[in-house]
């Protein structure tokens, strides 16, 4: 991740499984994927409130003209059951890893709200090895930060539990995705695919 870069995220609410995902999301992201360097992770637990996939897509801070869905913060895949929600622009505030998946660690991914102003409480929190740190670049994203914990195996279930007591916080495990798709691969696009 490049120090002057904004991290666009993308929610996608849907009960479709990862392999009719794909096809549809593919579709959808050639509208407006003019950079390569997408990644798509999965919900891994059946948490409320959070997107069953994440997409993010990194683009230079400068000519960062991001028309993904023409001023909307929400709309649906043409036909299918999903929901899109553009989370918005982010700038990586604190990045305890720049690996996206850290071999034998649990991502757990939480959507903290704009009236959350103590992000010290989460760097306190107990049971991750790593944080990454997302901070809304534009005053109209959906959340106040975006966090990516790691942590162990037989730690996560607490952490997660911890986030989930936590007002303002939507948190789940996440797992990186492999999109098999050439098309994709053939436009230059790095995207890793959750395993479930």
């Amino acid at each position: 991740m490049k120090k002057d870069s904004v991290i666009q995220f993308v929610g996608f609410i849907t009960n479709l499984e990862f392999s009719d995902f794909v096809p549809q999301w593919e579709e959808y992201a050639k509208q407006f994927m003019k950079v390569p360097g997408a990644k798509i992770t999965q919900r891994k637990s059946d948490a409320k409130n959070t997107f069953k996939y994440v997409s993010q897509h990194e683009l230079p801070e400068g000519g960062f003209h991001f028309n993904f869905m023409k001023g909307r913060n929400s709309e649906h895949f043409p036909e299918q059951r999903v929901k899109v929600v553009q989370a918005g622009g982010y700038l990586a505030a604190e990045m305890g890893s720049k690996l996206h998946e850290i071999k034998g660690c649990v991502k757990t991914m939480a959507f903290i709200s704009h009236d959350e102003n103590d992000i010290d409480f989460y760097r306190q929190l107990t049971g991750y090895r790593y944080l990454n740190i997302y901070q809304a670049y534009y005053e109209n994203c959906t959340y106040g930060h975006i966090l990516e914990f790691f942590s162990a195996p037989a730690q996560a279930q607490v952490l997660l539990e911890q986030l989930q007591a936590r007002p303002g916080c939507e948190a789940g495990f996440y797992k990186d995705c492999a999109v098999p798709s050439a098309r994709m691969a053939s436009a230059g696009l790095q995207a890793r695919a959750a395993h479930q």
